[in-house]
Order: C-alpha cells, then sequence, then structure tokens
C-alpha cells in the first residue's frame, strides 16, 4: 500500500504513478554500515613490529550531493606495544588499551552512481574520506599478574586526559552486491592530538621521587631484566611524536531509504493509475 507522501508526490507531478521503481531522480540517501577488522599502533612501543589486534564498528552514510556523502562511525578497538624484543628491550614498558572512537567526515566517491537502487551501472567505485572525532585513552598493563590501568598511576607525573581528538582520514573501494545491500574495503589512520595512547612520552620520575610501590614499579620496568633504576630526568619516550593508529577493515552497508529531489521518501513500487474520464453532458 502507497504512502499518502508517495501519492501526493507522483500524482502533482504527472496525475499518474509513473512504470518505474525508485526513480532516476534520486540524489539523496541513507546508509546503515557496521563492519571489523585490525588496528595496527603507531608510537613509542612498536620497536618490535606491528602488533595487529581488532576494531569493530557501526555508522551512517547520508548521500547529500553528487559524489559526496556525510560519514559518521562508532568503534570499539583494541591497541598494544611493547619493548620486549626490541632495540629498546632495557626500558622494558608495555602496554595493551581498549578504546572507544566516534568521528564524522566528508567522503568523496570518485564515481557518482545516478540511484543506488537500481543496482545497475557501476559496481565498483573508489573513495577517499576526512574527518575529525575522538578517541578515549585507557592504557593499561600488567604486573605480577595483575592489570593496573596505567593514567591514574602518573607514570611520569603527568595527568594525561582520558580522551584525545584524531584526526581519520583513508581510502577504500565500495561494491554493490544488490540494491540495497553493499561492501566495502577501508583503510585508514588516525593521527592523534595525545602522546599516551601507550603511556610513554617523555621523562622518568627517578624512583627516589616516588614514594608508592606499585607506581615506582609501573614507572620503570627496567629492573625486572636487571637494568638499574633510571634517574631523574632519563628520556623515557619522544614527546615530539604523538601517538596513531592504522585500521584495515570490511564493512556491510544498508540502503535504509533513498530520497528525491524533493526531499521526499521515493516510492517503492510502481503502479499505475489514471484518473476517471470526466463526462461532460
Amino acid at each position: 500500500m502507497l504512502s499518502p507522501i508517495c501519492l501526493n508526490a507522483q500524482t502533482k507531478k504527472s496525475g499518474y504513478f509513473q512504470n518505474k521503481q525508485f526513480g532516476s531522480n534520486i540524489d539523496r540517501s541513507l546508509k546503515f554500515t557496521i563492519g571489523g577488522g585490525i588496528t595496527s599502533y603507531s608510537g613509542d612501543l612498536n620497536d618490535v613490529g606491528e602488533r595487529v589486534n581488532t576494531i569493530f564498528s557501526g555508522g551512517i552514510l547520508y548521500k547529500f550531493a553528487p559524489h559526496l556523502s556525510l560519514k559518521t562511525e562508532f568503534s570499539f578497538y583494541q591497541l598494544s606495544g611493547t619493548d620486549v624484543g626490541g632495540k629498546n628491550w632495557q626500558r622494558n614498558l608495555s602496554f595493551q588499551s581498549r578504546n572507544f572512537e566516534g568521528y564524522a567526515g566528508l567522503m568523496y566517491e570518485l564515481f557518482d552512481v545516478e540511484n543506488p537502487m537500481r543496482g545497475q551501472g557501476l559496481i565498483v567505485n573508489p573513495y577517499v574520506w576526512a574527518g575529525l572525532g575522538f578517541t578515549t585513552v585507557n592504557p593499561y598493563t600488567n604486573l605480577n599478574n595483575t592489570t593496573y590501568y596505567l593514567r591514574r598511576f602518573k607514570t611520569e607525573d603527568v595527568s594525561y586526559s582520558g580522551a584525545a581528538a584524531v584526526i581519520p582520514f583513508g581510502m577504500g573501494v565500495r561494491f554493490e552486491i544488490s540494491r540495497r545491500v553493499g561492501l566495502s574495503l577501508e583503510g585508514a589512520y588516525r593521527f592523534t592530538f595525545s602522546d599516551y595512547l601507550d603511556d610513554v612520552s617523555t621523562t622518568y620520575v627517578g624512583s627516589a621521587n616516588i614514594t608508592d610501590n606499585i607506581r615506582a614499579q609501573l614507572a620503570d620496568r627496567g629492573p625486572e631484566v636487571n637494568q638499574p633504576f633510571r634517574e631523574a630526568g632519563a628520556q623515557r619516550g619522544n614527546p615530539n611524536r604523538k601517538d596513531g593508529y592504522a585500521t584495515l577493515m570490511i564493512k556491510f552497508e544498508y540502503l535504509i531509504w533513498p530520497f528525491n529531489k524533493y526531499g521526499k521518501p521515493e516510492c517503492p513500487t510502481s503502479i499505475k493509475f489514471t484518473r476517471k474520464p470526466v463526462i461532460k453532458r
């Protein structure tokens, strides 16, 4: 059964329902996305090589003009890094984290598929995107089989925020499978405005300046590998380079609804309706 919106939209234009399904005047659409993939951290604790973790996301794609879409997404992801086996093995630091991320951005598709409901035309569509968002900052580590969340221990005598701004950007390829369903393969990177995703940035506090035994062990873990405690002011990290992380994801896309150029929902049926002839007497 057709809604009054569909009925009015068609009768105003022509007086009858044209025999076209999801007409060619569609220039706006709304899609739901869900996906998963892998992450790779970049910071002070990745000398050993790439450590792969996981990410899961859900979001919305709103196409508002040819080639252009508004892209919003929320994600849960994990990161990790360690000195063990790397050139800084004497430092012996490590971290893991489970974080949440959200962002909004602009996506540009190389080709403008005139009507995403038809399943015709281009099947493969490359795109690029960039945005602005936030991430939580929640590193933790294990000491003597106990998990400690590092931010509260101020291992460098610095109080840093539990959230940070991020600038995400990336590229990908979208594949249209059917009129409503699609897949995309996407690679991206996040520049962050924090150097504490891994709890490592500046200098050692020095064990003589720390009264709490657990905090002292978390701040300087060299003695665990037979290294002496570092003096206050010794280099612990690189404050000149912010942390970041890369993602590689596969996403499922589902078209919630297309919109026509009048801002009305497009009628999802092909029914012809004609007016009754008027008989003059």
